[in-house]
């Protein structure tokens, strides 16, 4: 999904039960002196609903430029006297004066797993006034074992199917050390009554490591495929959650396969242990009378051994030929050169990487969006 399309926001701004939850959350703390702000706005509807709500003042932050439909939606709602949309990432913006409310979704699929709370976090101790309000303002991780054979099949065993004769089974591997989102929540059932196993309040939270166990009784004789995982967040004074037999929103629940898949009896007990750091990779253990399992994102890709080296914290890097390249386009990024004459000296200085125009003008372009 892309924040920086209007149609990548269309489940986030027209997810009719998230805004619900959060337009009620909003009427209970939005007063006619409230300034509110909305962190990773999209397309404003959060800020708009507080606009509506009576807030004195809000601010909407977005770095994409989708902010500019944002722009548009307030001067359609005729609410331009209110609202201020401010273009840029939250370390780069400057939020005019302190705020009473922060209202964000930055509680990614499984809480935390595009590691968008930090923002959230700088925001609640840069702007937000003391006893300010946050919407969410807590929020839990919840994990239970499941029976899943067709969501199983799909993303993981039919790896090992050939086709026409033709085996793709070494991609198999890779797939169960996947965290696999977007399906169909009709696909899983419960083996074990769903644990709650992580807990945070926002209000007060640093953003750290996971490491949680879990214990659960199975209730039902059947094949486990893995573990389905999910948030509930605190919203005002109802909680809403992703969990597979929850009203269904625009955030997913998560499955974490076991593979082989296991067979569990009624009364056994299974122990979870599930771990992340952030920005890290998920990795999760399991242990059941006669045996466990370890599967981790980080073999979920293919990963040679010269790329992992330049992960580590003493390796010493050199730059490459596109290195030397971008270097070379953010020198002439002084505000006295157009593209085209950078793209020209692109040709001039690597005629083998990049020998036209076209070539050089495209990866000019690229360096200069992202940091000129």
């Amino acid at each position: 999904m892309s924040y920086s399309s209007v149609t990548g926001h269309r489940s986030m701004a027209l997810d009719r039960v998230r805004n619900d939850a959060y337009a009620a959350a909003l009427a209970r703390v939005v007063t006619p002196t409230s300034v509110v702000l909305d962190l990773g706005a999209g397309l404003g509807i959060h800020g708009l609903l507080a606009a509506r709500l009576g807030a004195r003042r809000v601010y909407l932050v977005e770095p994409e430029d989708v902010i500019a439909v944002a722009e548009e939606a307030v001067r359609a709602n005729h609410l331009q006297g209110v609202v201020t949309c401010l273009h840029g990432r939250l370390e780069d913006i400057q939020v005019p004066e302190p705020v009473d409310v922060i209202v964000s979704v930055l509680t990614g699929n499984l809480l935390m797993s595009e590691d968008l709370l930090p923002l959230l976090f700088r925001a609640r101790d840069t702007f937000l006034k003391p006893g300010g309000a946050l919407i969410p303002d807590r929020a839990s991780v919840v994990i239970a074992p499941v029976s899943a054979p067709c969501l199983h099949g799909r993303e993981i065993s039919n790896w090992s199917v050939p086709q026409h004769g033709v085996t793709l089974e070494p991609a198999r591997t890779y797939a169960a050390n996947a965290v696999h989102f977007r399906w169909d929540r009709a696909e899983v059932a419960y083996l074990a009554e769903p644990c709650s196993v992580y807990t945070v309040d926002l209000a007060a939270a640093a953003y750290e490591a996971l490491h949680v166990e879990a214990e659960f009784r199975v209730h039902t004789t059947e094949l486990c495929h893995g573990f389905a995982g999910w948030f509930t967040i605190r919203l005002g004074e109802r909680w809403a959650s992703t969990a597979p037999d929850a009203e269904p929103m625009h955030w997913s629940a998560a499955f974490l396969p076991l593979d082989p898949p296991v067979q569990l009896s009624v009364g056994d007990t299974v122990m979870l242990r599930l771990d992340r750091v952030p920005y890290g990779d998920w990795t999760w253990r399991a242990s059941w009378p006669g045996g466990t399992q370890r599967h981790s994102t980080m073999l979920a890709a293919p990963m040679k051994a010269s790329t992992l080296r330049k992960a580590a914290l003493d390796y010493a890097p050199v730059l490459s030929a596109d290195g030397h390249a971008a270097q070379f386009v953010l020198g002439c990024s002084n505000g006295s050169m157009p593209v085209k004459e950078i793209a020209a000296r692109v040709v001039e200085q690597w005629p083998n990487k990049y020998p036209t125009s076209e070539d050089a003008s495209r990866f000019v372009q690229s360096i200069v969006k992202r940091f000129a």
